[in-house]
C-alpha cells in the first residue's frame, strides 16, 4: 500500500476541472462548462532503510539521526594532483 508508515499519509480523492471559457461567470454558455471529475493526490514517498516515508517525515527523520549518518554517503574521497 502507498502509505507513509509514520504519520500514514495516502492517496486522497480530489475533484479535479479544467478552466474552459464561460467556466468561471465571465459570460459564456452553460453548455461551456467545465467538467469536473475526481483525480487522485498521491504522496511524494521515499524508500530510507527499507521504509517507506512521506518528504515530511523523512526530513524529521534525518534530522534526528547521528552525525555519521548525515556525511556518510555524502563524502567523497579527495585526490590531490602532485605536480
Amino acid at each position: 500500500m502507498l502509505a507513509c508508515i509514520s504519520c500514514g499519509k495516502s492517496k486522497n480523492t480530489v475533484n479535479f476541472s479544467r478552466h474552459k471559457k464561460g467556466s468561471s461567470g465571465a459570460g459564456g454558455n452553460w453548455a461551456l462548462r467545465a467538467p469536473i471529475s475526481k483525480r487522485y493526490q498521491r504522496p511524494n514517498l521515499h524508500m530510507f532503510k527499507g521504509k517507506k516515508y512521506c518528504t515530511k517525515c523523512l526530513r524529521t527523520l534525518k534530522k534526528s539521526l547521528p552525525v555519521q549518518y548525515k556525511t556518510e554517503s555524502l563524502s567523497a574521497p579527495v585526490v590531490s594532483a602532485s605536480a
